[in-house]
Order: structure tokens, then C-alpha cells, then sequence
């Protein structure tokens, strides 16, 4: 379920965010009616979950940030599990760029209430909130819990305006750590979820066809629009 943390902005519930997705991510969300979650240690962004390294290369070995920053790298990162969400009130042409081939995929657009009342029935905690961007050569004040290190990031991701919700996965010792899967599923209502179906700019009638085939097969009355940018 979801649950609130002192350590992590968890936006005003109107917000709207959306969710750039390959066909098959997209699949997998209404057919299975899960929501998958990568593993912080797999982002291509290896400072995902650590202190600026500007600033825990400035410490002594010893110093507690720096024992914080060295767990994370070889424990939190290993049991944490994030999707990746941008908050805009419009769709936008570097994340169909980034996060799509421009024709078969689509983009789910939502709200922060809705992705919250989606996920409401899960066992597990998720937190969601929204990135804290730092400058890591600049003032860096760590607040004393670790969740704060997987909503902060470099400000040269300033312009993903992230969203982000995250959850762990239990584990008892090292060799459970090391056996975690490199990703997770959580349980979501799509029908709750998805406020409107975004096509990719160069998605064809037939792609908008097949989508729609698909929503009236599995019963979800959801609008399916053509890309604006």
C-alpha cells in the first residue's frame, strides 16, 4: 500500500505524470494488471542511491556518511525497487525521444491520486514522491534517513521533472540479497491508473486500431489519442 514518509515529497495528488512505455511494457500493465519496478543497481545512473560523489570523496574512511554511502552501493540498492514517472501537464518530445522508437510504443497519463488509489491493495509498502534535484559540487545535507538518497539525483536530470515510486524487497541475509530479482512486479487497477493512452508521434491508424482492439477485449474503457508533438 502506499505509505507516507517524512524523508520523501510525495506531490499534490492532482499532479498529472505520465509513463513512456514500449508496447510491451504497456501489455504487461493492462493484461496482467502489475506494474514492474527495476532495481536501483541496474539504472544506467550509477550515483542512483549515493552520496554526491564529489562529496563522499571528501570523507574519511570511517566517517558516517561514507559507511551510509558504501551500504547503499552494496545493500539498499540491491533491495530496492523504483519506476520512473514524469510530471507534466502536457506530453513532451525528449521523453517520447528517450523512453520510446517514436512508433510502437505509448504513453499512459495519469495522475499522483490515481497511480496512489491504484496500488492501494499491495502488502508492501511504496513510497512515492518527487526527485530532489542537487548539485554535486554544491552544500549537501543528508537528514538522517536513506530513503532520501533514491528521491535526490544529479541536477543533470533536472529536465525529467521525476516522479518516482519505489518499494523493497525483504531479505534475511547476504546470500537472499544477492538472489533478489533484478526486478519486481507490484499489483495495480489499471482502470484506476490510466486517465488516457497516448500514441507515439509516428504511431499509424493501425497501431491505434490494435490498442483499441485490445482495451474493448480485456473490457477498459480508456480514451486512446494521437500524439500531439
Amino acid at each position: 500500500m502506499y505509505k507516507e514518509h517524512e524523508s520523501i515529497i510525495t506531490p499534490d495528488k492532482n499532479l498529472i505524470i505520465w509513463r513512456y512505455l514500449d508496447l510491451w511494457k504497456f501489455l504487461d500493465i493492462i493484461d496482467n494488471r502489475k506494474l514492474y519496478m527495476s532495481r536501483a543497481d541496474t539504472f544506467e545512473d550509477k550515483f542512483e542511491g549515493r552520496i554526491p560523489v564529489t562529496k563522499a570523496n571528501e570523507l574519511k574512511d570511517g566517517h558516517p556518511l561514507k559507511n551510509i554511502d558504501q551500504f547503499s552501493e552494496a545493500s539498499l540498492k540491491k533491495s530496492s525497487y523504483i519506476s520512473c514517472w514524469c510530471s507534466e501537464q502536457e506530453e513532451t518530445y525528449p521523453m517520447w525521444k528517450i523512453y520510446s522508437d517514436y512508433r510502437g510504443a505509448v504513453a499512459i497519463k495519469s495522475t499522483v491520486g490515481d497511480l496512489i488509489d491504484s496500488i492501494s491493495e499491495n502488502e508492501q509498502n511504496q513510497y512515492i514522491g518527487k526527485i530532489n534535484y542537487v548539485n554535486p559540487k554544491g552544500d549537501y545535507f543528508f537528514r538522517g534517513n536513506t530513503y532520501q538518497l533514491f528521491f535526490e539525483k544529479r541536477d543533470y536530470f533536472v529536465f525529467e521533472n521525476e516522479i518516482r515510486i519505489m518499494t523493497s524487497l525483504p531479505y534475511k541475509n547476504g546470500r537472499e540479497l544477492l538472489e533478489l530479482p533484478f526486478g519486481t512486479k507490484i499489483e495495480i487497477i489499471p482502470e484506476k491508473l490510466i486517465n488516457e493512452i497516448y500514441l507515439a508521434p509516428l504511431a499509424d491508424e493501425n497501431f491505434k486500431n490494435l490498442i483499441e482492439l485490445k482495451l474493448r477485449d480485456i473490457n477498459l474503457d480508456i480514451p486512446v489519442k494521437y500524439s500531439e508533438v
